[in-house]
């Protein structure tokens, strides 16, 4: 039908012809919706539905290229498209927004402010471009017609909506399906067709017709292909969690928008025009805010980054030996007692050679989630390395450190892990922990002496917690070889640490 529409001559009946080509093209749009709804049955089917709504509204506006209704518009003088009808046209916009709305809150429903602030940004840029081609121009000098408002305020401002819910659920996360694609294209189209539309009637130059009725018709069936398509249920389905990639054609994009307002300032100043600096002027202070705004959350991503782990949550070793030098200065200062515990999981390449490494990463989140409930608040919960855990726990002294331990083990141990429906297996942990300044007396002894008292643990064969003993001074050696009868129960790790058992 859209290339159709062009094999008709526009002279004569031809032109009745075209209208009804073109009305039933935009109405077959909405069918397609509703077959593609029908079939592949998204959730929620909403936005899909409000997506046909707002082209049956455009049918209903495209009504008005019929020739009764444009006589009647010229009759009263208001132009060749009555204005009822240019309500209609405008009335789509909205119910489009509300779809695409709905379609970010189901992608992404936690924050994506990376995604926000880009697309913000975009369209300020967009909007200072509208204001300078189109808007400006008409409110300096425009008719004065309702008709000339809507299209060059009303159009621009709309399509600045659709604009920027549709950059934001592009730039958003989550993989873009071919009919995210085909979305998107037709958003576009309709962008450039709407734009070149409202410089062509400032300039007195539109004719129905002409190729931007070709746009139009090619959007809606980019509309009714990406409804048709069978990812079309990826628009509603939530996006993974991840990192937004930030890759060097958004980055591109973005300082291209960046720069828009600056050049745009200086070739203004170039023709000697000031009339639009203040518009300008703020379209560079809104995207300034918001490339701050940007930067700054990228220095907290890469602080989250190195302070959490991706896979288990937990804070990163980094951040636990940083915790740790504060916490012995606040000791040595204050006084009182900083524990380290190291927990390690027993037999953990088993685990992965068995259930794979997918298993093995499912058991250690579990490990530590289960770690974490463990712990008393304040304490500080690392993930130490591949399948080792560290607590730090300030304020405590040697009984509550073993029970803290104790409770650490235990809970681990209680209950099999859950890979999937099908699979169940137990793990646990071996611990070793000690204590500043009781068994050492700087940060490396108390990291040697906490993995001393964890290879003790291992040695006694695991599933258990070894405290670290407290050092006594170095005894003469006893005659003919007799030991004390306590030294029977004592395990020596390689550094020297004497431990004993819990």
């Amino acid at each position: 039908m859209a290339v159709g529409y062009y094999l008709v001559p526009s002279q004569g009946a031809g032109h009745t012809v075209r209208i009804v080509g073109y009305c039933l093209a935009s109405a077959s749009t909405a069918v397609a919706v509703l077959v593609g709804v029908g079939c592949f049955r998204p959730a929620p089917r909403l936005p899909w539905l409000l997506l046909a709504a707002s082209q049956l509204v455009y049918l209903i506006a495209g009504t008005a290229l019929f020739p009764p209704y444009q006589a009647a518009g010229a009759a009263v003088g208001a132009t060749r498209f009555p204005i009822f009808f240019n309500a209609f046209y405008l009335a789509r916009y909205p119910l489009a927004v509300a779809g695409l709305v709905i379609f970010i809150r189901r992608r992404t429903p936690g924050r994506d402010l990376p995604g926000l602030l880009d697309a913000g940004t975009l369209a300020v840029a967009v909007a200072m471009l509208s204001w300078l081609g189109l808007i400006g121009p008409y409110v300096r000098g425009g008719s004065g017609r309702l008709v000339d408002a809507a299209s060059l305020i009303g159009y621009p401002v709309m399509d600045i909506a659709l604009l920027a819910v549709g950059l934001r659920l592009f730039l958003g996360p989550g993989r873009r399906s071919p009919a995210c694609f085909l979305l998107m294209g037709n958003l576009f189209l309709i962008m450039t067709a709407d734009t070149l539309y409202g410089l062509q009637q400032l300039g007195g130059t539109y004719r129905t017709g002409n190729f931007l009725d070709g746009m139009w018709l090619v959007a809606n069936v980019t509309l009714g292909a990406a409804a048709l398509h069978p990812t079309m249920t990826r628009l509603t389905a939530p996006a993974p969690a991840g990192e937004q990639n930030l890759g060097g054609v958004r980055l591109a994009v973005l300082l291209t928008a960046a720069l828009a307002a600056p050049a745009m300032i200086m070739i203004e100043y170039a023709r000697g025009v000031t009339h639009d600096i203040p518009v300008m002027a703020m379209a560079c202070a809104l995207m300034f805010l918001l490339t701050i705004a940007r930067m700054a959350g990228l220095v907290c991503d890469q602080r989250r980054l190195a302070m959490v782990d991706s896979l288990t949550g937990l804070y990163t070793r980094r951040f636990l030996e940083a915790e740790m030098s504060s916490g012995l200065t606040r000791v040595r200062r204050g006084g009182g007692l900083l524990g380290l515990v190291i927990i390690d999981v027993d037999h953990f390449k088993e685990i992965n050679d068995q259930h794979g490494h997918p298993g093995g990463d499912r058991v250690l989140a579990e490990i530590g989630a289960r770690l974490r409930a463990a712990t008393r608040p304040g304490d500080v919960l690392a993930r130490y390395g591949g399948e080792e855990f560290a607590l730090l726990a300030s304020n405590i002294d040697l009984s509550e450190l073993g029970a803290l331990a104790e409770r650490l083990r235990a809970r681990v141990a209680g209950s099999p892990i859950a890979l999937d429906a099908n699979t169940l297996i137990f793990a646990t942990v071996s611990v070793g922990a000690c204590a500043f300044p009781t068994h050492v007396s700087s940060q490396g002894e108390l990291v040697a002496m906490a993995d001393g008292a964890l290879y003790s643990a291992k040695a006694r064969g695991r599933d258990r917690v070894v405290i670290a003993e407290i050092p006594r001074p170095t005894a003469a050696p006893a005659a003919d070889g007799a030991r004390d009868a306590g030294d029977a129960q004592k395990v020596r790790d390689p550094q020297g640490a004497v431990a004993e058992s819990w």
